[in-house]
């Protein structure tokens, strides 16, 4: 076999590991809270701190990249993804499992650029990379959409414990197979890395994640002003420094270019249609449809295997119609997808969910690998690091918009709908203690753990309100992600370029 795809391998390893635990930590968070005594807020944060310090990490670790070696970068992040595996799944309290996950943030964004900066060093022809990086994107997809399904296998055989120490091993091998496997890539010209715009960057995207998880919950309050206004004031100031370093972390020219935006916007797009979904439609399946966290994870397979196609065969069909046709194939596929999705109701059968979920799937991966060979090829080779870095800083932050912004459109319109369904169920609820009726009015999911308390009988009562108020509230969250998906179809349409030959060399 060819040595570059020997190394492909390697790197689709530590990528999947990574993108994995984008989510198999989800489907622990009930057995984490009943094991670690752990409130709802340490509950949020143990899933949120690995994004946000993820986010606030990428820009830095790319540049590491360039100026000292891409290999070294993935070496580090590997070393530090598996020790904070190792430390999480020995976590006695909520405290230190949650300090855990931020450093597992931290490895993360090590490993994630380094994999695709790399990737591109290794294959210099065009269509080969551009292969190349539709399996890099559809292992990133997959690794997202399998981890509730490996977390609900690891789940029922052992305990949460297994969720992070299923790591160490693999990382283990994958130190090998970088260490034997693994060329050694970096900038000939050594740059000095731009130290202040990374000290800007990181602050400034780490200030900006915190707001965009707490405001949903917090609303306008002084700790999301604050968290707003050092995102705001770092990020301007690192736009402004960024245009004036000598050799910066993140050229401001290259906001000039159209491919560059375009593609950049499209990729974030992407992820905020994904994470969005990923977010309410596994509590859809198990909470209202009443899966099991594994069989629902088994039930999200048709957009993984979707998505696992589509972005194999994505370079394949570009090259036949044009990348500017494929990514606007893609995007429509998203967009019907999520539309379907949001016809759903409590007893929509399943095969209308597996089409929906694949057309997701499907339109996912033919855009990414398009949009992420743009992004790419929009940037000099030497700086691979950085491109990398700000498409995987792109996807972060599109995924973090989709989960707070389709999360509080689901939330309000719950609230707003859950008063009338109590309502419509008459005397059924006067047994239905007042704590459960105000978890209830709260969330579907806090309803579910205060039903988990009562009757048969009176559960059934809960179960059918909170199922038609968040069927309710998804509805309408859906159709806005789809409306958003359908922006990026025109902006596509308009600006994404008919071929990426040229932009890629």
């Amino acid at each position: 076999m060819n040595r570059r795809w020997v190394i492909l391998g390697v790197l689709s390893a530590a990528l999947a590991l990574i993108s994995l635990d984008n989510t198999i930590v989800n489907v622990a968070l009930p057995s984490l809270q009943e094991d670690l005594d752990a409130t709802t807020a340490q509950l949020q944060w143990v899933v949120d701190a690995y994004s946000v310090l993820f986010a606030g990490t990428l820009l830095l670790a790319g540049g590491l990249g360039d100026r000292f070696g891409r290999r070294k970068i993935l070496l580090i992040g590997l070393v530090i993804f598996g020790l904070g595996s190792l430390a999480a799944g020995m976590s006695s309290d909520a405290t230190m499992l949650l300090v855990c996950r931020a450093v597992m943030g931290v490895g993360g964004a090590f490993i994630m650029p380094s994999t695709l900066s790399i990737l591109v060093q290794v294959f210099r022809e065009s269509r080969e990379r551009a292969q190349a990086i539709g399996i890099w994107a559809a292992v990133a997809g997959v690794g997202v959409a399998l981890g509730p399904i490996v977390g609900g296998l690891l789940l029922q055989q052992f305990s949460w414990h297994a969720v992070f120490l299923v790591n160490p091993p693999l990382i283990v091998l994958v130190l090998i197979g970088t260490l034997l496997i693994v060329p050694e890539s970096l900038d000939e010209s050594h740059p000095r890395l731009d130290l202040r715009g990374a000290a800007l960057s990181s602050l400034g995207l780490i200030a900006l994640v915190v707001t965009i998880i707490q405001v949903p919950e917090q609303g306008i309050a002084p700790t999301t002003l604050v968290s707003a206004l050092i995102a705001v004031g770092a990020l301007w100031t690192f736009v402004w420094w960024e245009g004036r370093a000598v050799r910066p972390l993140l050229p401001m020219g290259l906001f000039r270019q159209r491919t560059f935006v375009v593609s950049i916007v499209t990729v974030g797009l992407v992820y905020f249609a994904l994470m969005g979904a990923m977010f309410m439609l596994p509590q859809f399946l198990q909470l209202v449809q009443s899966m099991t966290p594994l069989e629902s994870g088994i039930a999200m397979l048709p957009g993984a295997g979707g998505l696992l196609i589509a972005s194999l065969a994505s370079s394949t069909v570009a090259a036949r119609i044009g990348a500017r046709a494929t990514v606007v194939t893609g995007l429509v596929s998203v967009m019907t997808g999520l539309g379907l999705a949001s016809l759903y109701r409590v007893d929509t059968p399943y095969w209308f969910i597996a089409l929906s979920l694949g057309l997701i799937g499907v339109g996912m991966g033919i855009t990414l690998p398009q949009a992420t060979n743009a992004v790419l090829g929009s940037v000099p080779r030497e700086r691979s690091g950085m491109g990398s870095a700000v498409n995987d800083a792109v996807g972060e932050l599109g995924g973090s918009f989709g989960v707070a912004i389709l999360g509080a459109i689901m939330s309000v319109f719950y609230r707003q709908d859950i008063e009338s369904a109590i309502a419509s169920l008459g005397d059924r609820v006067r047994d239905v203690p007042v704590g459960v009726l105000d978890a209830v009015r709260e969330s579907l999911a806090s309803a579910s753990l205060a039903a988990a308390r009562l009757s048969s009988t009176d559960a059934a009562v809960v179960h059918e309100a909170t199922g038609v108020a968040f069927v309710t509230g998804m509805t309408w969250a859906l159709l806005v992600g789809s409306v958003v998906v359908l922006a990026g179809v025109v902006l596509a349409r308009l600006h994404f370029p008919a071929q990426l030959e040229h932009a890629e060399e």
